[in-house]
Parts: structure tokens; C-alpha cells; sequence
């Protein structure tokens, strides 16, 4: 597993009329993109973004910026609406982007790699996850449950997916991601 950080922003509340032209019905989304960018109303009606950051920890709202140009270029109503919030944190990669269950002790379940689509996932992964532990019965989970397996050549993953974010950025095409 690799854990890039996923950085997010959230603008000022929006006045109704830009709101009602952006994801009217309240729609949480992401897109189809290998660097993944995902966005929603929150209940103030805050437009919030996410995506791929640095690997490092953010050192200014530079860090962010790619983000603000998606928004600006996403949603062209939304240029000059003020961003409020910037924050990140880490998601976990798969090697075959799919996310993985593991039981390294009788019991205890490890749910890893949601490649940053895990809202909506881990809702309804954990009354799952409730129904194997208190039954045990396997076919209650959506996954199966797999062995760890390490990484090969872990040591040296910021190079290759740096390597991987860069052909992701060309054939992903339109908007940039950050590295």
C-alpha cells in the first residue's frame, strides 16, 4: 500500500443562485480521471474539492493551488468565491486499486485502499464488516478477505509513482494535478 495525501478545499458559502447551478440535486462526485478529483455541496453550501496533492506535508496554500484552478476551470461561476478551508490527508493506494480486507488475528479486520472514493464505500463496508465479525459468515463481505503481501520495491515508491503521476497526467489530459 502507498498512502498519498488527498488535499481538499472548501469556498465560502455560496449565495443561492450559484448553488442551484452547481450539483443541484446535492450529488456527491468524482470524477473518471487516473488523479482522481472529487467535489460536493456541503450542508452550508460550501463547494468542496479534492484531489491529489504532494506527497509531502503541505508547506503554504501554494500547495493547493491546482485545486483552485479545477474549480475555476470546472465551474467558471465559481471564480473569485474566496477558499475558506484547505486541508489533506493520507489515502490509501492498492496496487490493483480495488480495496483490500485482511484478518491478521481471528476477529480482527483491516479494510484498506479506497483510492479516496471511501465516503460512500466505508458507510456501507462497515455494516458488512459488523455482519462477518458477529457471524463470521464470509459471503457477508463484498471482498474477499486476502493475506498482507508486501509491496515490491516499497522503498523506492515515491519515484515510481511519481513516474506513474506523470502518465496519469498525460493521458488523464485537460486539467493538472500536483506531484
Amino acid at each position: 500500500m502507498i498512502a498519498p495525501n488527498s488535499f481538499q478545499i472548501a469556498t465560502a458559502p455560496l449565495s443561492d443562485n450559484i448553488r442551484k447551478s452547481i450539483l443541484p440535486f446535492g450529488q456527491v462526485t468524482s470524477d473518471t480521471r487516473k488523479l482522481l478529483l472529487y467535489f460536493r455541496l456541503d450542508h452550508q453550501g460550501r463547494f468542496i474539492m479534492g484531489g491529489r496533492g504532494p506527497f509531502r506535508e503541505p508547506t503554504s496554500d501554494a500547495d493547493w493551488a491546482h485545486l483552485e484552478r479545477v474549480v475555476a476551470k470546472m465551474f467558471p461561476q465559481l471564480k473569485g468565491v474566496p477558499i475558506e478551508h484547505r486541508w489533506c490527508g493520507r489515502v490509501a493506494l492498492t496496487q490493483d486499486f480495488l480495496p483490500h480486507l485482511h484478518e491478521p488475528e481471528p476477529g480482527l479486520l483491516v479494510d484498506i485502499g479506497c483510492m479516496g472514493r471511501g465516503v460512500a464505500l466505508q458507510t456501507a463496508m462497515g455494516a458488512r464488516m459488523a455482519e462477518y465479525v458477529a457471524t463470521r459468515r464470509p459471503e457477508a463481505l463484498p471482498f474477499p478477505v486476502v493475506p498482507v503481501k508486501p509491496l515490491p520495491f516499497h522503498p523506492l515508491h515515491r519515484a515510481y509513482v511519481a513516474a506513474i503521476v506523470a502518465w496519469y497526467r498525460m493521458t488523464d489530459g485537460g486539467v493538472k494535478a500536483a506531484a
